[in-house]
């Protein structure tokens, strides 16, 4: 595959004066890597977003993709709809350690005790069960849906609210359902309105798997690469973009938190290993200290890799789109070009970004303005 490669790098104005800040990154150990990877899986091409607080620091397009191009994420999309609890927990309107049953009376016996930080941690009490019926149904609502979940799906025998952590997806569908009946709008509407619209985000939906009402909140929403990083940058900004304040920095450092604990890990991905790290919505490295910030990243089955590195201050998406179980054999792949990006900044002290009016560029040299 002859891959075409479009990168975009401009200088941020206010840092040509400092000549401590001269380099330029490339970012070309990544980009190899990650051209070597969509050829080796047959695909029609790639993306690369590489940013820090000041704005973007690489974008690359490999192949056919271009910054229209729009993918499927898989179960990327936990960490977007995650984000959109958090801001309504933010608001005051969940409470994400109030039983469910609060806002949904229709859950009852063990079922009405679940939390919705348990909800999108997974150990509420269901399993692996993101192929099930209910939630891959697109002839009902996801208000439909959840009722059925209500009166007909149990927990797996032996299994417990907040006894285990359990990857699946029909704890999310009942978060989201929760979603709509606090604030009286349709989860995708909501997500629109109240993240879409200020971030400047126009292509994220919950139709990546077919048009639907019954929105696969752990698993149907499809992007491009800037507008997933768009929400990425709003993270690491600890809640400001685009001139405004989404979140709260204590709602973003809710995300720093790992839910697993010393829970029994039940049936965990092929990409995960011990120990098993789990904020909202998204996996911790658990390669570094737990006292560090954490670096977080929501890998989905088809191959889209968003993440976000408080630590050092970046964050980034690899961008395409394969088969199920692509990540699996990416993983690694990832890993490396996290590692490499890493160092990259690191060492050779790069940091320019653009300068385009967008909100990329919101954060300025001091970050985010007080709370």
């Amino acid at each position: 595959m002859r891959a075409r490669l479009v990168v975009s790098l401009t200088i941020f104005a206010c840092l040509s004066a400092n000549p401590l800040h001269a380099d330029v990154c490339t970012f070309g150990a990544a980009t190899a890597a990650y051209q070597s990877f969509i050829a080796s899986e047959s695909l029609p091409g790639g993306a690369i977003l590489i940013g820090n607080r000041q704005g973007l620091l690489y974008e690359a397009y490999l192949g056919s993709y271009t910054a229209k191009t729009r993918v499927a994420i898989a179960s990327a999309s936990k960490l977007a709809s995650a984000i959109r609890i958090v801001q309504l927990i933010d608001r005051g309107l969940i409470d994400p350690e109030a039983p469910v049953t609060r806002y949904l009376p229709q859950f009852t016996g063990d079922k009405a005790d679940m939390t919705m930080r348990q909800l999108f941690s997974h150990t509420s009490g269901f399993g692996n069960d993101s192929g099930d019926p209910i939630i891959t149904d697109d002839s009902i609502t996801l208000a439909q849906a959840v009722d059925q979940i209500a009166c007909c799906r149990d927990f797996p025998a032996g299994f417990s609210v907040g006894g285990q952590f359990a990857y699946g997806g029909i704890s999310m569908h009942i978060g989201g359902r929760v979603a709509e009946v606090v604030t009286n709008q349709d989860w995708e509407a909501g997500w629109q309105a109240e993240l879409g619209a200020p971030l400047g985000i126009s292509s994220i939906d919950w139709q990546g798997l077919g048009a639907t009402q019954n929105y696969q909140i752990a698993g149907s929403a499809r992007s491009t690469l800037r507008d997933y990083g768009r929400l990425l940058h709003m993270l690491l900004n600890e809640g400001w973009a685009n001139g405004q304040r989404l979140l709260s920095r204590d709602a973003v450092f809710r995300f720093w938190q790992n839910n697993v604990g010393d829970l029994p890990v039940i049936d965990p991905p092929p990409t995960v290993s011990d120990p098993v790290l789990y904020g909202l919505g998204s996996w911790h490295d658990n390669t570094r200290p737990l006292t560090d910030p954490p670096l977080i990243h929501s890998l989905g089955a088809f191959g889209f890799f968003p993440w976000v590195d408080f630590k050092h201050g970046l964050y980034g998406v690899f961008m395409s789109r394969g088969l199920p179980g692509i990540n699996t054999r990416g993983f690694d792949i990832y890993l490396g070009m996290l590692q490499s990006i890493r160092e990259e900044v690191t060492i050779g002290n790069c940091d320019r970004v653009t300068t385009e009016n967008d909100v990329f560029a919101d954060g300025g040299e001091g970050g985010p303005p007080p709370r």
